[in-house]
């Protein structure tokens, strides 16, 4: 299922008026949701209080979801979960399942029903926007770093470069969700995704994947770099080339995904042109059975209660 921008209205229908609610986390066309409430999938749970999807993504299942408000959440999401999670194995999504929240107002009331059943914060992030993509001459494949012309070049990843991705996410952030047959998989399968290799060694130093089949926006769902090899203007080099790539394919705009302690990233961005649009946080929660229990043990000590509006 896609998600979409833009809600179509159908005021007589309980299930949009839901959608289009200030709690909702995902929005639908018309189309698709009749389309959903029609074949009634097993990663769908659709009900008089609200509905469920889960959407399998790079060996993860992305959990999205809308109610009429914090209270029918709280009373309704453990029971339409709990249908939904047979349908959900950990050979499908060995990366677990991950529900990204937007609404910081809601958080008091959603966060501890999330942490009884077995999630945990995974992180904490801003999505920048560009409004209009800067006039370029076309990506240039090859980039200058340190007075030396021509030292790394930015070049389509292959799947033989699985490893070596997934080695520069780990180190280049506190937190690594890549795995090499997640890494192959998107390679084989995503139009945009560009190792940078230093010339001198081949050693790939970097990654960079981008998505362009928005319909005016090009979205940078990935960029990461050695620290061994930051502080050079590599970063703003990959970040130029994906801009001129946008436009290179008729993009309008550009936007991403930072998390909120990447205070040089979030720096770059902005001498770039990006403005923050919106913060949330990321969830996470394990499909394995033994990490689910290790996660609710720790939550249990943390005495988070739920708290309800009346």
């Amino acid at each position: 299922m896609k998600q979409l921008k833009r809600l179509d209205a159908i005021p007589r229908d309980p299930y949009q008026r839901a959608l289009k609610s200030r709690l909702r986390h995902i929005a639908l066309s018309e189309d698709a949701f009749n389309e959903l409430r029609r074949t009634q999938q097993d990663h769908v749970v659709i009900e008089d209080a609200g509905l469920l999807i889960a959407q399998p993504y790079q060996g993860a299942i992305g959990l999205q979801y809308a109610f009429p408000n914090s209270d029918q959440f709280a009373r309704h999401f453990p029971t339409m979960f709990s249908r939904l999670l047979p349908a959900l194995t950990i050979e499908e999504a060995p990366m677990g399942i991950r529900l990204r929240h937007t609404d910081a107002a809601s958080r008091p009331y959603v966060e501890p029903v999330l942490r009884a059943h077995a999630f945990e914060m995974m992180r904490d992030w801003i999505r920048m926007e560009l409004a209009e993509l800067p006039p370029s001459g076309g990506p240039e494949d090859h980039i200058a770093a340190g007075g030396e012309a021509g030292a790394f070049t930015l070049r389509e990843a292959r799947t033989d470069d699985a490893e070596a991705i997934v080695e520069v996410e780990s180190v280049a952030f506190s937190m690594s969700w890549l795995t090499p047959d997640v890494v192959r998989r998107s390679v084989e399968q995503e139009p945009v995704f560009r190792v940078l290799e230093d010339v001198s060694s081949g050693r790939a130093v970097g990654f960079l994947r981008l998505r362009t089949d928005l319909p005016s926006e090009g979205y940078v769902s990935d960029i990461a770099l050695h620290p061994e090899y930051q502080r050079r203007g590599l970063g703003e080099a990959m970040m130029r080339w994906a801009l001129a790539r946008f436009r290179e394919d008729g993009l309008r705009c550009a936007a991403l995904t930072v998390t909120s302690d990447n205070g040089p990233g979030i720096a770059l961005y902005r001498k770039l042109g990006f403005t923050a649009a919106e913060t949330g946080i990321d969830y996470h929660r394990p499909i394995d059975e033994d990490e689910v229990r290790q996660v609710l043990e720790k939550n249990r000590a943390s005495r988070i209660t739920v708290r309800t509006r009346y």
